[in-house]
């Protein structure tokens, strides 16, 4: 039989991982595949198993938990011939929504059973990868505030957003690509290879995972009266036709901001007030 190790985050999301075990074991073929669990204790003791699945030989590894789980494995796979798999639990499972990956667990094992995979980009900042969105501005604060506090979930976000909000403002970005230097000023500046942030709220429709490209999306300060229209369009998937929407596709920018943080993967980062993000075609192999 194949091995394969489930690394577990017991505590992403409002769900706790406990108990997802006993429902894996219900929905995998054994007949096929022998299961193993790991179970993440402390920050960063995910890509720790990773690292040391690496050498023992599994047939898949597969991330249990949301956007942050999933970015902890997948960083350790990239370049590998080892594929990854998702199990989403997490707050907003961005690129499982992507890459439609079933929501239920039942779903997201029978998946796994068939073993199909695709060969993904990965974006690289500086040297770190994000496999969703990466973000400056807004959605960085936003990040920062959410991964503080103590309840997890949608509704937190919410709360997070509505208070970052108010503190935010516009801000001048200097985005330098092969063909020309872009001076922008925006709310928030993202770099997307998957089309959406999580819980379908969609930064880059029609993004995809294996172009080879990044989406550079630029987003200007909504009013209060053009917040419902603008998270309308962003739900809908139709948020290109807004006017405070800018998109520029390349494979390679160089940027400068006000700020020095940024989130990668809903994760945030401190990455300085310089900084190239780049794409690396074809980088993981994952279950979809």
């Amino acid at each position: 039989m194949e091995k394969i190790l489930f690394i577990i985050n017991p505590i992403a999301g409002k769900k706790s991982g406990i108990n997802i075990h006993q429902k894996i074991i219900r929905y995998l073929d054994t007949d096929i595949f022998k299961p193993y669990f790991k179970y993440s204790e402390y920050p960063g003791h995910i890509s720790e198993m990773a690292k040391q699945a690496l050498k023992e030989k599994y047939k898949a590894i597969i991330a249990v938990g949301g956007d942050g789980t999933v970015n902890e494995t997948a960083r350790v796979l990239v370049h590998s011939n080892i594929p990854m798999g998702i199990i989403p639990s997490g707050s907003g499972n961005g690129l499982a929504r992507h890459l439609k990956i079933p929501l239920s667990v039942k779903g997201a094992v029978e998946l796994i059973n068939k073993m199909q995979t695709l060969q993904m980009d990965a974006i690289r900042m500086n040297n770190m990868y994000s496999f969703c969105v990466v973000g400056i501005g807004f959605d960085a604060q936003v990040s920062r505030m959410f991964q503080k506090m103590e309840a997890r979930g949608l509704f937190s976000y919410i709360i997070a957003c509505l208070r970052c909000f108010n503190r935010s403002k516009n801000q001048n970005f200097i985005v330098q690509t092969k063909q020309k230097e872009h001076l922008l000023n925006g709310f928030m500046l993202c770099f997307a290879n998957a089309s959406q942030f999580g819980n379908n709220a969609y930064i880059a429709p029609g993004a995809d995972v294996s172009d080879g490209i990044i989406d550079l999306v630029l987003v200007k300060k909504p009013s209060f009266i053009q917040i419902p229209l603008f998270a309308y369009k962003i739900l809908t998937g139709t948020v290109e036709s807004h006017s405070l929407y800018y998109r520029i596709k390349g494979k390679a920018f160089d940027i400068t901001q006000e700020n020095d943080f940024a989130h990668l993967d809903g994760e945030p980062a401190t990455v300085g007030t310089k900084f190239t993000v780049t794409v690396e075609e074809k980088a993981l192999r994952v279950i979809c």
